[in-house]
């Protein structure tokens, strides 16, 4: 009596494995016209949507108000997701914007996401020099107080990793005013939050408008 090897490579096994990798592709193949579709759906949503955010953050999500509104364009669209939910409920505290969050559901947050994800965004061109590079230092190797990089959590170029978001090209005047709410505010429910509020509490004012400065520049 006789046993088939592990390395067994008859014609018959062969022709399953065969059928079954050509049942696959066609599946894929089937379902990437209706991915396409849904994506396309929803930029299409998210562009209208969009018009009830453009006079602060532009329709493409480029702000024109760069000392108070940050740019959406090029945001993670979970990310984006998650914060409009948050000024629904109220986690995240802003009365503008929960105003405006009132009325979404859950799929005009996606769709929004989706849009604002997929724009290109402008970043600031340099202006001040020796500014911009001690913001670098910062951004790159923290501050002298211990904050730790901004890499290490908001990646190598800021576009943002894990759930951490894309902080590259936002106005130097918003991130500014983010990180003064993060030092300042007594105390965060939200995880990640908190962790700003520790890198915050080690940066000085000349170190948050240095490192602000550099961030806008990042493409």
């Amino acid at each position: 009596m006789t046993t088939s090897s592990p390395r067994d490579n008859s014609p018959s096994l062969l022709c399953v494995l065969a059928a079954t990798g050509l049942t696959c592709c066609a599946l894929l193949l089937a379902a990437a016209p209706a991915m396409a579709a849904e994506q396309q759906n929803a930029l299409q949503h998210g562009r209208q949507l969009a018009q009830a955010c453009a006079a602060c953050h532009g329709i493409t999500g480029n702000t024109a108000n760069p000392a108070l509104y940050p740019n959406l364009a090029g945001q993670a669209p979970a990310y984006l997701e998650l914060q409009l939910a948050n000024f629904k409920s109220g986690e995240r505290p802003n009365p503008i914007m929960k105003g405006f969050a009132a009325s979404l559901t859950d799929a005009d947050m996606h769709d929004l996401g989706v849009y604002f994800g997929a724009q290109a965004v402008k970043a600031q061109p340099p202006s001040n020099h020796e500014q911009e590079e001690k913001g670098k230092y910062i951004f790159t190797k923290g501050s002298i107080a211990g904050a730790p990089a901004c890499t290490s959590c908001h990646g190598a170029q800021g576009h943002g990793q894990a759930a951490f978001p894309r902080i590259a090209s936002q106005p130097a005047g918003y991130t500014l005013e983010q990180l003064h709410v993060y030092r300042d505010a007594p105390k965060f429910n939200n995880p990640l939050a908190t962790v700003m509020k520790g890198v915050a509490v080690k940066l000085s004012e000349d170190e948050m408008k240095s490192v602000s400065a550099y961030i806008a520049t990042l493409p």
